[in-house]
């Protein structure tokens, strides 16, 4: 494991145990008359808890706006039933130790219905990978106790994980990376501020924008379809802007799948270029293309959710397609392998909602 990701498995190890402190430190004599009212609460930090969500909080108890704000994060996480898939996404990551430091800490607590907005396969794969766990969790954890008003002020926020969020308002509303909304903002807990947020946060991975490889070569220096133009476009419209891709780009045209590639990510793209298309033969291809739903299985099996460098793949050996088949990584010399039968041939295209690969054969699904 790299250096890189123990530092943030042991920052998120002391800032984001929702799961074991909820039942090490829970007592039930937390639960006073003064539990009526949110008093505790607004004097702790000067705001009162607001948004659509607030009214959810139970009005005593040890989840209601007072409980929470005589406990530390984690133990505040774990008695809200809205965050129990929160708390058990921490309990996959097998993080050990408790939030019972002194902080200050900001948290954006993704609701049970946020994470029911990731789809079913790509949810089971996160939960499956420690490593992409540990980035997504502790994206959004920022080492500072920040209001809504704080962070909107601030415009943007560095997260534990190591990038920066932006915050902004529209409205009332507060948004996070204008993906997320902040549905009940300003929980004030004992070492810091929780904001209840609508939508997952998902990191980029930071050397998506350092491609390389024997292929780089080919992409233009400047205008469209150079890498600084791609980087301005979401995967399916920065395919399109490549004539190296044409046959990719009428392959996903033809499955009805260019908005889910241009969607907000973010997506690792392995995509083949036409010489890789080229491999197959012709009656196979044509066939392929004329089938929408055997088509559709092929193009998600070259689809990961997260943004993914060859360096993270190869790290991670095997991940999980949004097909639902497994991919394959190795190192054959400077070169990433794919289920050992395709080369990436330009790697870590760095996309706005991801990361692209090129590779130089079709892969498919067994």
């Amino acid at each position: 494991m790299s250096s890189h990701h123990r530092t943030r498995n042991l920052a998120l190890a002391g800032l984001l145990s929702f799961s074991l402190i909820g039942a090490a430190c829970g007592d039930s004599t937390s639960e006073t008359a003064t539990d009526v009212t949110t008093t505790v609460a607004i004097q702790r930090s000067g705001l009162e808890p607001s948004g659509p969500a607030c009214s959810a909080v139970p009005k005593v108890g040890l989840g209601s706006f007072n409980g929470m704000a005589a406990d530390p994060a984690g133990t505040a996480a774990s008695n809200n039933p809205e965050l129990s898939t929160l708390v058990a996404a921490a309990s996959k990551a097998k993080l050990v130790e408790t939030l019972n430091g002194p902080g200050p800490f900001t948290i954006f607590a993704p609701t049970n219905a946020a994470f029911a907005k990731v789809p079913e396969g790509d949810l089971k794969a996160i939960l499956r990978d420690t490593l992409q766990l540990t980035d997504i969790l502790t994206y959004h954890v920022v080492a500072d106790n920040l209001s809504s008003t704080d962070l909107v002020s601030k415009g943007s926020v560095e997260t534990i994980e190591g990038q920066s969020v932006t915050v902004a308002k529209s409205g009332s509303t507060v948004t996070i990376n204008g993906t997320s909304a902040v549905i009940c903002a300003d929980i004030p807990v004992a070492n810091g501020t929780i904001h209840v947020i609508d939508t997952v946060l998902l990191p980029k991975s930071p050397a998506a924008n350092t491609p390389s490889g024997s292929a780089c070569n080919s992409v233009p220096a400047s205008g469209p379809g150079s890498f600084d133009a791609m980087a301005e476009l979401p995967a399916g419209s920065a395919a399109a802007s490549n004539p190296a891709l044409s046959t990719l780009v009428s392959a996903v045209t033809a499955a009805g799948l260019l908005d889910t590639l241009n969607g907000a990510g973010p997506l690792t793209v392995f995509a083949p270029t036409d010489e890789a298309f080229a491999k197959l033969p012709a009656r196979d291809l044509q066939a392929l293309l004329a089938n929408p739903a055997e088509l559709t299985k092929v193009l998600t099996y070259h689809v990961i959710t997260g943004g993914f460098t060859g360096a993270d793949l190869v790290n991670r050996a095997t991940m999980s397609s949004a097909q639902g088949g497994d991919l394959t990584f190795a190192l054959d010399g400077e070169t990433v392998t794919i289920n050992g039968t395709s080369s990436v041939i330009c790697a870590n295209i760095g996309v706005a909602n991801g990361t692209v690969h090129l590779i130089d054969t079709v892969l498919l699904p067994s």
